[in-house]
């Protein structure tokens, strides 16, 4: 098939959408990506892209088609317009697409949800079918993140949100409460095609060990991943303030990843007197390098917010420690909590995570409890995660679901 992926982040910036491409490649399929000028995290334009500078590339066969973006830079304003300009830039685009050229078009839909209106624009234009994959559920999202609650804005943004969704033929929520929300919606006609389709793990566990950035003798609790305001990082900063007096020397806190966040977390962990010590930011690192961190490891962390959005997902870095056979020290609520404590694959604690010190006691007193843990029972735990990995996120079973609902809708 001729696959159109539309999403605004594509290689060299760091998403799951660049390993669906290789893999949808390796089994036959032809993909084009029609994509923005890479800029995230750090807001600038990669070295060697620009406003007219590598607008086509070919890149391990995927042909990319790059439209023009305002960079992301710092602050809402810069933020805001970085969204619009993909999306006024992509619609336009857009219009350009031949009928012929594809069978099917794939939608990544990480916020903002008008990510898929250019995607909608190419329906229009080929009449080609397109599957949306829902990251993250709007304006739920929105109101999480924000704090919105302005009742004519939130009336508006659901009416966008019908609107786009009532034009895929195809919706797939990462997280079966994902798929019961978006289901639920008065403004959707069709649910039926709403469908369950979780995100995989697109590294594989890892022979190697990195003691030259995670040093022995230390008991290493790493964080992998974005540094955004979901994460609710403050609160293992806080935790390991609580755990310094006795644990210094003997425990670290290694976040391994970028984001906007960072300067703010950094700042905490430095008040608390815990940076570079407790506390220690290694910056972000080629994917292919994340295992072998993740293997040197004696705990994965994973914190969600105490919101009802959060509770209804499934982190991608969920699917990555898992797959790494890491013992999972979560904060947590909904679907992550069940995963965990139904295949006993980590220890899940529950509360207010937003800072306060009530959520910092608790994750204190897992990352204790573990660090007491025999190394059978964290053995066992980590045969466990793997397990989990296998039976229900495995990429090639994921793949040929994919394909099955590509060929029907093509």
């Amino acid at each position: 098939m001729n696959i159109l992926f539309v999403t605004q982040f594509f290689y060299p910036e760091n998403f799951r959408i660049n390993d669906l491409a290789r893999r949808l490649i390796q089994r036959g399929h032809s993909v084009t990506v029609l994509t923005g000028i890479p800029n995230y995290p750090g807001g600038d334009f990669y070295e060697g892209y620009g406003l007219f500078s590598k607008r086509y590339e070919l890149i391990d066969s995927v042909r990319i088609i790059r439209v023009p973006v305002i960079p992301r830079k710092k602050g809402f304003v810069f933020l805001t317009m970085n969204y619009l300009s993909f999306v006024i830039c992509g619609c336009l685009r857009a219009l350009f697409m031949k009928a012929e050229d594809f069978d099917i078009i794939y939608a990544f839909g990480t916020s903002p949800v008008t990510q898929a209106l250019p995607a909608l624009v190419v329906r229009k234009k080929t009449r080609c079918r397109v599957i949306l994959n829902v990251q993250d559920l709007w304006p739920d999202n929105v109101t999480a993140i924000t704090g919105l609650k302005d009742p004519f804005c939130l009336f508006w943004l659901n009416e966008l949100v019908d609107f786009i969704y009532n034009r895929c033929d195809l919706i797939l929520g990462t997280s079966k409460s994902f798929v019961r929300a978006i289901r639920s919606r008065r403004g959707l006609k069709e649910k039926r095609k709403v469908v369950f389709w979780p995100q995989y793990s697109v590294v594989e566990r890892s022979v190697k060990k990195r003691h030259d950035l995670l040093k022995e003798g230390v008991f290493h609790v790493v964080f992998t991943g974005n540094l955004g305001q979901g994460q609710g990082l403050d609160t293992a900063i806080r935790a390991a303030g609580l755990l310094k007096k006795e644990y210094e020397g003997r425990l670290c806190f290694d976040i391994v990843g970028d984001g906007r966040q960072k300067e703010a977390l950094m700042s905490l962990a430095r008040e608390l007197s815990v940076l570079d010590d407790m506390v220690i930011f290694h910056g972000s690192f080629p994917e292919e390098e994340i295992p072998g961190i993740l293997n040197t490891a004696d705990a994965a962390l994973l914190i969600l917010k105490d919101d009802d959005i959060f509770k209804r997902t499934i982190p991608a870095k969920l699917q990555t420690y898992l797959a790494c056979g890491c013992v999972v020290v979560a904060c947590a609520q909904g679907e992550v909590k069940r995963l965990l404590e139904d295949n006993k694959a980590g220890i899940c604690v529950s509360g207010p995570f937003a800072g306060s010190r009530e959520a910092a006691g608790k994750l204190a007193a897992a990352v204790s409890g573990i660090m007491d843990m025999t190394c059978s029972e964290r053995r066992l735990m980590s045969q466990r995660a793997l397990r989990l990995s296998k039976e229900m996120f495995d990429p090639e079973a994921l793949l040929s679901e994919l394909e099955y609902y590509m060929e029907r809708l093509s």
